[in-house]
């Protein structure tokens, strides 16, 4: 029988385990930026598959990426739409 390969998924929960002493060292404020961060490189855990790289910290890190770029446009669309509701309010 084959042996089996770990998943992209199961490289970045390794990975994860490997920064547990980086985040026990961050103030409590910080611990949550740094899981929602986590969270993207989970979330565009597909992508990072089709790299098949065998260090998944850059991968992981370009997900992380993404993902702050996606909310950033998100925020700004948010920002842009309420300046315009503002405008036609104080019309």
């Amino acid at each position: 029988m084959g042996r089996t390969n770990s998943t992209y998924r199961n490289h970045v929960d390794n990975l994860i385990d490997r920064f547990k002493p980086f985040r026990k060292g961050l103030r409590e404020s910080n611990k949550k930026h740094l899981d929602k961060l986590w969270e993207k490189a989970h979330s565009f855990a597909q992508a990072g598959a089709y790299m098949n790289a065998s260090n998944p910290g850059l991968p992981a890190l370009i997900s992380m990426l993404v993902g702050i770029q996606k909310e950033t446009e998100e925020n700004s669309k948010q920002i842009e739409e309420l300046r315009q509701r503002v405008e036609e309010l104080e019309n």
